[in-house]
């Protein structure tokens, strides 16, 4: 009997160990996809803002409401703000001259 219970018992200890160790790698999973989505969703965000500014670039004479006005429309969720001569929209961070035009963009990782 004692071999029986010792068996069923080294059983059990194992078999909570391997429920436990199956349930950490499902939430370090879910943890790590969900950052992931996020991530994508940045990138995809930051490329779509930097494609709205290279079509509106085309035209020569762009001016800075225009680069904006092409970067919200791109993605309507992101809010520019001015911070250290930048302006942020999104992940991207986008300086102007004095006259209005773009010298610089770069994406904020």
């Amino acid at each position: 009997m004692n071999r029986t219970t010792a068996t069923i018992t080294l059983l059990t200890i194992a078999l909570v160990v391997s429920n436990a160790w199956w349930a950490y790698r499902l939430l370090d999973f879910g943890i790590s996809y969900t950052y992931q989505g996020v991530s994508f969703e940045e990138h995809q965000q930051a490329l779509a803002q930097a494609l709205a500014i290279i079509k509106v670039l085309g035209n020569c004479d762009a001016s800075r409401e225009q680069i904006v006005q092409a970067v919200q429309q791109a993605w309507s969720s992101s809010q520019p703000f001015e911070k250290d001569g930048w302006l942020r929209v999104g992940r991207l961070g986008l300086r102007f001259t004095e006259d209005g035009r773009l010298v610089q963009a770069v994406y904020d990782d």
